[in-house]
């Protein structure tokens, strides 16, 4: 039997608005290929062309060169050319050489040095264009699996993958950093886990930890759920694939490195609050009013109330998990954790929200919401970058009170998100990855194991 179509402009009104301009919605006759190749044929070429544009966002420092504050006034700066000649890599140091700083997970790290031996070194401007354009390449492909991720998890609302190819977060973030590796790795493991592999789905979740460390709430998930289901054999066997995987890059690492791999983790205890963080806001508050000794939060502090916080969004999550009249789907819980962190993090840079663009996609399919969300990501953006050019520049970049503005929007639209899916979760009738093709006893299309499982633990709060 043919798999019935879910367009978004037959079932979104901002997807439906949105396609007058190509012609209108898209018909039931339309298209005669199954659904998912479908999907796919428009959405592989537009996260190209994503990446495209977002290679056109960074023309000027590409063609001029990444120099401060010029790179912050014309908000191209790029983590991947400047920690090329900042690092050593450009000199031909190892990832973990004396005196090289990466500050990223191994595989992160692997994959910055990978791109530098291709390049072969050098520290002129058109050395740095040519690792931005090499990186460029590799950010493509991360995003191309993501979007495939995507595809695959999203059961039949396939084309719910445009949010992620078609976003404006990819154009404008994209190509800050590899954080793209990481999502593709954990985008990946969700998919895996849809399709009852829990080995798999163990090990790139494992291997997405040793490329960032955010997929660990992932797996954190799935255990919340397990508990809510009381299937814990798949879980269990994805937790252990995933310690697996992480320990096989890791412990070499540990053996021939003496212990440098994990200096990122080692630094992010003693740092201060970074831009993006709300522990950053009494700092902000200091300089708006004119302070004179502006000191804000010590380290300390910060990583004492981002720890807290943390655990208490954990606690929060799991409540939600097992009061909810109807089991919370994966990518749900994914979101709340993962925005969760992002919310009371120590740092929230720009491309952190790529973490949450595959969840996003997955947990909360309306466009509105999609819309609302980048609207504050995209004014973020620009305000970080005038803000950190006004340090070397004042009277050209933007005072701290619009930073903080701006800050407080992004956080603000990161919480719509989280608002957003405990709406869902609180009236599942509402979800509309539970409502596909107008039936509504769709559970959970990226459940993989907990699809269609019955409750073992439900905790009712009076």
């Amino acid at each position: 039997m043919r798999e019935a179509s879910v367009a978004p402009s037959a079932t979104d009104p901002l997807a439906r608005s949105a396609s007058e301009v190509v012609g209108g919605p898209w018909g039931r006759h339309a298209g005669s290929g199954p659904v998912w190749l479908s999907a796919l044929l428009v959405c592989l070429p537009a996260a190209v062309l994503a990446v495209g544009l977002g290679v056109l966002q960074k023309q000027h420092c590409r063609a001029e060169g990444w120099r401060s504050p010029d790179q912050f006034f014309h908000a191209c700066y790029s983590d991947l050319p400047v920690v090329y000649t900042s690092s050593g890599l450009a000199e031909g140091a190892g990832p973990y050489a004396q005196g090289t700083a990466l500050g990223q997970p191994p595989l992160t790290t692997a994959l910055t040095w990978l791109v530098a031996r291709v390049v072969g070194g050098g520290t002129s401007a058109a050395d740095q264009r040519a690792y931005f354009d090499v990186a460029a390449v590799v950010v493509a492909v991360c995003l191309l699996l993501v979007v495939a991720g995507v595809l695959v998890a999203a059961g039949r609302r396939r084309w719910d993958a445009a949010l992620v190819a078609a976003s404006p977060l990819v154009v404008l973030t994209g190509l800050l950093s590899f954080d793209l590796l990481g999502v593709a790795l954990a985008t990946l493991g969700l998919a895996a886990w849809a399709r009852r592999w829990p080995v798999a789905a163990g090990v790139l979740l494992g291997l997405a930890v040793a490329a960032r460390t955010y997929p660990v709430l992932l797996l954190l998930g799935l255990g919340l759920l397990a508990l809510r289901t009381g299937r814990f054999r798949a879980a269990a066997t994805t937790a252990v694939a995933a310690v697996a995987a992480w320990l096989a890059v890791d412990v070499p690492l540990l053996l021939a490195t003496d212990g440098a791999w994990s200096a990122y983790l080692r630094d992010w205890w003693s740092r201060p609050a970074g831009y993006g963080s709300p522990w950053l806001v009494p700092q902000l508050v200091e300089q708006a009013v004119g302070a004179e000794d502006v000191a804000g939060l010590s380290p300390g502090t910060v990583t004492a109330l981002s720890l807290v916080a943390g655990a208490a969004v954990v606690v929060a999550v799991g409540v939600l998990v097992l009061w909810a009249p109807r089991r919370p789907r994966v990518p749900q819980v994914a979101l709340l954790l993962v925005a969760g962190w992002l919310l009371v993090g120590k740092a929230v840079p720009p491309q952190a929200s790529l973490w949450l663009l595959p969840l996003a996609a997955l947990a909360v399919p309306r466009w509105r919401d999609h819309a609302a969300w980048l609207a504050t990501e995209g004014l973020y953006f620009v305000a970080v970058w005038l803000f950190i050019a006004g340090q070397s520049v004042p009277d050209r970049g933007l005072p701290p009170e619009f930073y903080l503005a701006a800050l407080v929007l992004r956080l603000a639209g990161i919480g719509w998100l989280v608002v957003a899916v405990v709406r869902d979760v609180a009236a599942p009738g509402r979800d509309p990855a539970r409502a596909v093709g107008g039936a509504r006893d769709v559970d959970d299309p990226a459940g993989g194991d907990f699809d269609g499982a019955p409750d073992a633990l439900v905790v009712r709060i009076a």
